[in-house]
Parts: C-alpha cells; sequence; structure tokens
C-alpha cells in the first residue's frame, strides 16, 4: 500500500497560499496596532512616572522653604525669604499680620 495520504493540487496549494498570506497580513496590521496602542501605554506611564518622581522630589525643596520662611518671621529684620522651586529662586515676602 503505497498512498500517499495528503494530496494537493495547484489549484489548491494556490487557494492556501492566498488564504495564508491574507492572514498574514491581517495578523501584521493587527499586531502593528496593538504595539502602538501598548507603546502609548508605555510611554504614558514613564511620564506620568516621571513627574510623580518629579514632585515628590520637590517635597525636600518645600520643607526648607518652610524652616527658611520661620526663620525669617522670628529675625524682625529679614523682610523676606528665598525659596527654591523646582530649580528657580524665588523670593517671597515675609509679613506677619496683626
Amino acid at each position: 500500500m503505497n498512498a500517499i495520504p495528503f494530496a494537493l493540487d495547484t489549484n489548491d496549494a494556490k487557494t492556501i497560499g492566498t488564504i495564508v498570506t491574507v492572514v498574514f497580513i491581517a495578523l501584521g496590521v493587527l499586531s502593528a496596532w496593538l504595539m502602538k496602542t501598548i507603546v502609548q501605554k508605555v510611554v504614558l506611564v514613564v511620564v506620568l512616572g516621571g513627574l510623580a518622581i518629579f514632585v515628590y522630589s520637590q517635597r525636600t525643596s518645600l520643607d526648607q522653604c518652610v524652616d527658611d520662611i520661620t526663620v525669617a518671621i522670628s529675625d524682625a529684620d529679614r523682610q523676606s525669604a528665598t525659596c527654591s522651586f523646582v530649580g528657580f529662586e524665588v523670593e517671597l515676602p515675609v509679613t506677619i499680620d496683626n
């Protein structure tokens, strides 16, 4: 018994080749769309994470500013305090309302 279990003629092979090509193109388009959305999500997470770290790091500057203002209030001759925000020095007037 020398039977071939599966045989294709050229028309069937062309049809299967066309179907496989269309499936690969569809998968390519789908994967490009999915990758775009995944990359967008990753970029958004990185940007928001960077902003969160930036804001968290400004706590130290805020604590230092509060200390400077407290010292300026306790000194009768100081009329202002210098605070740093985002690397810029900001001069704040210190007034006490009675």
